[in-house]
């Protein structure tokens, strides 16, 4: 897949696309399909939706982003808040004049994908918000270990935290992906983002988007589990969930064909779409 350069806000951003490659200051051609801002997990980035923006990128044009200071964008740290993220995806689609875009995001980057519908309504055509939460219940003891990741005085956690025990047994080459993906990223920022989204309540403002909202979980998630989808799906009005089974928080990667087909066919029902 394609990928680029973009200058946002003066941090170089790392960018995935598909579609035809482009000279380093031309924007690339959007107008297939839906445009897709896919905004990833705390310490992750943009590489980590492959099988999405694959799979999607023949109907639409999807774009993963690194976040700051995630993958290979600038910086050696990430934002210090939810709401500074979703302002940095703001000025991201300026960067690459998009007016508007589906937002699709998971775990802190769903959270990121809601900030950003409530106080930017008028970017966001809809939402995909996968195994995320308005309000994380992040063990003090996780963001702790990294913490002391940071300071040298523990290794990198390589678990199966986040997946179904299906996917433990019976995957292990998608486990040994993510840890691949865990690594690309300062273990400084993951441990930056684990503080944001412990910090991030949502919970009495999401009634409030207006918006066209799926919603995705994996029925075997610890960490956002379905009651947070749950939650979600009670004050979106008009949302749709989806519980995918024998998946977890990295849903995306454990069970990517069921994951796509329910994105395809959301894409498919919105306002506007061609039949």
């Amino acid at each position: 897949m394609p990928t680029k350069y973009a200058d946002v806000a003066g941090c170089a951003t790392y960018y995935y696309y598909v579609g035809k490659t482009t000279l380093p200051d031309v924007v690339p051609d959007f107008s297939r399909g839906r445009k897709l801002i896919f905004i990833h997990a705390a310490g992750s980035n943009g590489h980590a939706w492959h099988r999405q923006y694959d799979a999607l990128g023949g109907a639409h044009s999807p774009i993963a982003l690194d976040l700051p200071g995630h993958g290979r964008s600038a910086g050696v740290e990430g934002l210090h808040s939810v709401a500074a993220y979703a302002d940095f995806v703001v000025a991201f689609a300026d960067a690459l004049k998009i007016d508007s875009a589906v937002i699709v995001g998971r775990s802190m980057g769903g959270a990121v994908a809601m900030d950003l519908a409530l106080r930017h309504p008028g970017r966001v055509q809809a939402l995909v918000l996968m195994a995320t939460a308005p309000k994380f219940n992040l063990p003090a003891e996780r963001i702790e270990l990294w913490r002391g990741v940071t300071m040298g005085r523990a290794s990198q956690p390589f678990n199966h935290d986040g997946y179904s025990p299906k996917t433990i047994a019976e995957k292990r080459e998608v486990i040994q992906e993510g840890w691949g993906e865990q690594i690309r990223t300062d273990p400084r920022v993951r441990w930056g983002d684990f503080v944001v989204a412990s910090k991030v309540d949502l919970r009495e403002r999401i009634g409030q988007i207006a918006r066209p909202t799926l919603i995705l979980a994996g029925a075997d998630d610890q960490v956002t589990p379905p009651a947070d989808a749950e939650f979600i799906h009670s004050r979106v009005k008009g949302s749709r969930l989806e519980v995918i089974a024998d998946a977890a928080h990295n849903l995306t990667t454990e069970r990517p064909d069921e994951v796509n087909a329910a994105v395809a066919g959301f894409l498919a029902g919105l306002p506007g779409s061609a039949a």
